[in-house]
């Protein structure tokens, strides 16, 4: 009999955790498991729905700030969910998906229960009642938890700081990239992104992220005016989008960077753009491990970021990429532009980006075989 498998996440927006959960669920076994999703609308809904055998219930009562009322709708919507389908394991992923989840599964019996760790939710720049309340509730469902899957070991560390579950509970499983699909891009794809930003022979310093505060896109603006004072000819391409974009824009047109920043939305050719990048930026406070690290290395991009969490997990600093201290757009402009002046230096990290990305612990292959066993086993030992 087949194993029915739940996912629950709070958005299916164009981040590394919705990137996660659909990569599992199109991978799993379709002889061995139902694959199910819980969620509610964004821009990943329709690769969601191109998951062959998903079945996929959106809940507009789901959203990511806290809502007394939505979040008790959400709790009950998801709770019948799961009893009507009998669902036998519930993987939820990030903070509030992950509370609300796991007491559902709770509340209707599930025993097999995981919890994808992708950065916690209380964090330094929150103010300490919300860290408290996250640190509370994440200790109560860490009870009901039978593993607490992390994807660096920083959050593993920082759980236990905090008295989240025991040790036993927690396992890494690296968030894994299927290296050669993403690197699967035509030459001519290439040449019309570049035709269509009106790029030549032009360095460009890119970043991906959700224009929201953890990933603070207003420093890479002022990154990029420093940059831009060294050197006028390169040029900043910022993809995604979000509740910060006004203020981005704002900020491009008061540093006088309107025709030096490309605002490029939300992009489904992220192989194209990762080829005609020279150096990728990452200002984020906050990460759990940034699944563009992993793109950019498939493209042998040195990385420049902020050095929070997780990030010397994957960056190695001075090797394939530069970390500096949170909010130092000074540090962070000169580090790039040490990059686009010095071809060895550059060439050097380059090389060993690829080392990295070619370790057995980042591949999907490796990902997916962890998944199946933690699923195999543990259903097995609490069924």
């Amino acid at each position: 009999m087949k194993l029915k498998v739940l996912h629950i996440i709070t958005r299916l927006e164009l981040g590394g955790a919705q990137k996660n959960a659909l990569a599992i669920l199109t991978n799993l076994p379709q002889d061995k498991y139902e694959a199910y999703l819980l969620t509610s609308s964004g821009l990943l809904e329709d690769e969601a729905r191109a998951i062959p055998g998903l079945r996929l219930k959106l809940l507009p009562f789901l959203r990511r700030r806290p809502n007394p009322i939505l979040d008790i709708l959400a709790f009950f919507s998801m709770a019948y969910y799961i009893r009507i389908n009998k669902i036998d394991i519930v993987h939820t992923h990030s903070s509030k998906a992950g509370i609300l989840g796991r007491l559902a599964a709770k509340t209707v019996g599930v025993k097999a229960i995981f919890h994808t760790i992708h950065g916690w939710g209380f964090h330094d720049l929150r103010r300490s009642f919300f860290n408290d309340l996250y640190i509370f509730l994440e200790r109560l469902t860490a009870k009901i938890t039978v593993k607490l899957i992390a994807v660096t070991e920083s959050d593993i560390q920082k759980g236990l700081d905090n008295r989240i579950g025991v040790e036993k509970q927690y396992c890494l499983i690296r968030c894994g990239i299927d290296r050669d699909r993403f690197k699967a891009i035509g030459q001519q794809d290439i040449l019309n992104v570049k035709n269509s930003l009106g790029l030549k022979e032009e360095k460009v310093v890119g970043m991906v992220a959700c224009l929201k505060p953890q990933k603070n896109p207003l420093d890479f603006i002022r990154c990029a005016r420093l940059i831009v004072n060294d050197d006028p000819q390169v040029k900043f391409l910022l993809v995604g989008d979000g509740v910060l974009r006004p203020q981005v824009e704002r900020e491009i047109q008061k540093n006088g960077l309107t025709e030096d920043v490309f605002l490029l939305g939300w992009r489904r050719d992220m192989g194209a753009i990762m080829s005609i990048i020279d150096v990728l930026v990452l200002t984020s406070l906050w990460e759990g491990a940034p699944l563009v690290f992993l793109e950019a290395m498939c493209f042998s991009k040195p990385i420049v970021a902020y050095d929070i969490c997780g990030a010397g997990e994957l960056v190695k600093d001075n090797v394939n990429g530069f970390l500096v201290c949170p909010r130092d757009t000074e540090g962070l402009a000169q580090k790039v532009n040490l990059l686009l002046a010095n071809r060895e230096i550059c060439d050097r990290m380059k090389k060993f980006a690829s080392v990295v990305i070619s370790r057995k612990d980042l591949s999907l292959d490796f990902m997916m075989e962890r998944i199946e066993k933690l699923y195999s086993s543990s259903f097995a030992n609490v069924g």
